[in-house]
């Protein structure tokens, strides 16, 4: 292992990034050599006076851009050929097995696309696929879009819909519509990565709102609104990220009226929504006049495809048209077409559905490999969300499992504001396509779980 230490004197934004930047800068100038074995987790953090955590997200940054690569056992190299001559992530070293990402299966996808562009290229009419359109999207492709929706029964004619490209372009588009610099959104305690970075880069002050196992509290919502003049609440009521937890109808009708007490706008995050049979509604159907109702394709149909929709208040429909056509101008219409020919064949509902069943089946498994431990999760889930038992701490349990090749995500990416992170992790369930794999990434988290936790380094 050789002792590289990376120079972050002048460095600046998080520490994670300016670590894989070294990293990447010292490869590229030649003072690191592929195969090198870089320092444990541990090592590292003592010597750089950082968190584990923070090492192992600057590890996960570097491998992700493909600069170093874990081997189980034997630790994490700079990509090349390792000490022994072997190729670092080939068949026999295999790459960690990645459960931090939420996403569907592709190849059943694949092979549907496969088929829609042989037959759209024998269309004659592809032309209107290739110009400026509405910014929203073409008429036919919203109205596919409405039917789409109407499945986890939202109320929304075409009208008010407006297609992006995904949901982080739908938030974006939505509180550059609706919010100005400096006015505050209220959140659920722990809440969706992607919108703590953009409401840090509009200059959105988020607070947070406490929750239990059952979602957002909304006596923790009044309270916020009473003592402030909050401008919107983001929340995602349904197989929330990560708690899994969805709001009963109750609470549900409860926040809609204290939004409309308050004059509170309301976006509500439900990509998750399409893998419930029983979906209790809406918030959007609730409070339609004060409620951005979000979600994409991207759980439901393929991530890359970044397709996604805004169900919007009628008033509000010119204002967020505004917001797409100043941010990308206009989804493209051809991914739209491509969606909308999938709604209208079944194709969506065919991929929805096996989407559902890959996740009820790999539930069951999770929950007997992890049987006895605290774990909050739904069987219709793409993730669920486990407790560490004493005395494990989440950094420490992230880079252990690191370290024997199973990659998960960490609290602290979650958290709202500066409160600590709860002694919790994520892990998905989808996007390993493998079930063999799949498996043994829970089992090596299981075995973790039984084990004594790594001593901490000694404070001197």
């Amino acid at each position: 292992m050789t002792i590289w230490l990376p120079d972050l004197e002048n460095s600046r934004g998080p520490r994670y990034l300016a670590i894989a930047e070294a990293l990447q800068e010292d490869l590229s100038r030649g003072r690191l050599q592929p195969g090198v074995r870089l320092p444990t987790h541990r090592e590292l953090a003592y010597r750089l006076g950082v968190t584990v955590g923070t090492v192992s997200r600057a590890y996960l940054e570097a491998e992700r851009r493909g600069l170093i690569v874990g081997e189980v056992g034997r630790g994490t190299f700079v990509r090349g050929q390792n000490a022994d001559g072997a190729h670092v992530g080939d068949v026999a070293n295999p790459l960690p097995i990645d459960l931090t990402r939420n996403q569907p299966a592709t190849a059943a996808a694949a092979s549907a696309l496969a088929a829609t562009l042989a037959h759209l290229s024998r269309q004659n009419d592809l032309e209107r696929l290739l110009v400026y359109r509405d910014e929203r999207g073409l008429p036919t492709h919203r109205e596919a879009a409405a039917d789409w929706l109407a499945q986890t029964g939202i109320e929304a004619d075409a009208e008010r819909i407006a297609i992006t490209c995904g949901t982080q372009h739908a938030f974006h588009a939505t509180l550059l519509a609706m919010t100005q610099p400096g006015d505050t959104l209220l959140v659920e305690a722990l809440t969706f990565p992607g919108l703590k970075a953009l409401a840090s880069r509009l200059g959105i002050r988020l607070q947070s709102i406490a929750i239990d196992r059952d979602g957002l509290i909304v006596d923790s919502l009044e309270a916020a609104c009473r003592e402030g003049k909050p401008r919107a609440l983001f929340t995602m009521p349904t197989l929330h990220n990560p708690t899994t937890a969805t709001l009963p109808a109750t609470r549900r009708r409860a926040v809609a009226e204290i939004a409309r007490r308050h004059d509170l706008l309301i976006v509500e995050d439900d990509i998750y929504g399409f893998l419930l049979e029983d979906h209790p509604g809406p918030i959007a159907n609730f409070a339609p006049e004060r409620t951005f109702y979000v979600t994409s394709v991207s759980k439901s149909m393929a991530a890359g495809l970044r397709l996604g929709f805004i169900a919007a208040p009628a008033e509000h429909s010119a204002r967020i048209a505004a917001a797409i056509r100043n941010s990308v101008w206009m989804a493209p219409p051809l991914v739209a077409e491509i969606v909308t020919r999938w709604i209208r064949d079944g194709t969506a509902h065919r991929l929805a559905e096996a989407c559902r069943q890959n996740v009820r089946r790999r539930q069951v498994r999770a929950m007997e490999i992890l049987s006895g431990y605290d774990v909050e999760t739904h069987p219709s889930s793409f993730h669920l969300w486990l407790h560490l038992p004493e005395p494990w701490r989440w950094a420490d349990f992230c880079a252990a499992a690191e370290n024997r090749g199973v990659r998960i995500t960490p609290p602290d990416v979650f958290v709202a504001d500066r409160a600590a992170a709860p002694h919790a992790v994520r892990v998905g369930l989808s996007a390993v396509e493998s079930d063999a794999r799949f498996e043994s990434g829970l089992a090596r988290l299981a075995e973790l779980l039984a084990s004594p936790s790594e001593p901490r380094l000694s404070v001197v």
